[in-house]
């Protein structure tokens, strides 16, 4: 791997408050970094990543994190390990966006959030072709079951 420098401002817009900052092809493959920004109660749902584990720290706001049963809210300067195979959660339940730095190790969540990002609108619209989409990368959403 070659020396990375990147800048304030600098990466690539995926859209949805996600800003790749470090690709899986510029580390070779060991990990990729987003900065995303989170809006009040906007986060990603009980989920589970056979892969890749994720690595948190946040910037600015607070993050409640769930791991397991584990539950933490976190403020700027707060770092959670969220270890593939775990189910966990990530929302901001704040009334204020807030900001952290997320790290996948090894790389490749860049790669999933780029093949959702070109599916078609009817295709986006499609929960069980973004379903697919996850299990091709191994990410699965837990969901409630119905009675």
């Amino acid at each position: 791997m070659n020396p990375l420098m990147i800048g304030p401002g600098e990466g690539e817009d995926f859209g949805n408050g996600l800003v790749r900052r470090v690709s899986t092809a510029s580390t070779g493959g060991a990990w990729c970094a987003f900065e995303v920004t989170l809006g009040p109660d906007g986060g990603v749902p009980l989920h589970v990543h056979a892969r890749d584990d994720e690595m948190h720290y946040v910037l600015e706001g607070e993050i409640e994190f769930q791991c397991g049963e584990r539950v933490l809210t976190a403020g700027a300067g707060a770092m959670a390990i969220l270890p593939r195979g775990i189910p966990h959660a990530v929302r901001n339940r704040s009334a204020a966006p807030a900001r952290f730095l997320n790290l996948f190790f090894p790389g490749g969540f860049d790669d999933f959030v780029a093949e959702l990002n070109h599916l078609s609108l009817a295709d986006a619209a499609n929960e069980a072709k973004r379903d697919e989409i996850r299990a091709k990368y191994g990410i699965r959403f837990i969901r409630p079951q119905s009675p």
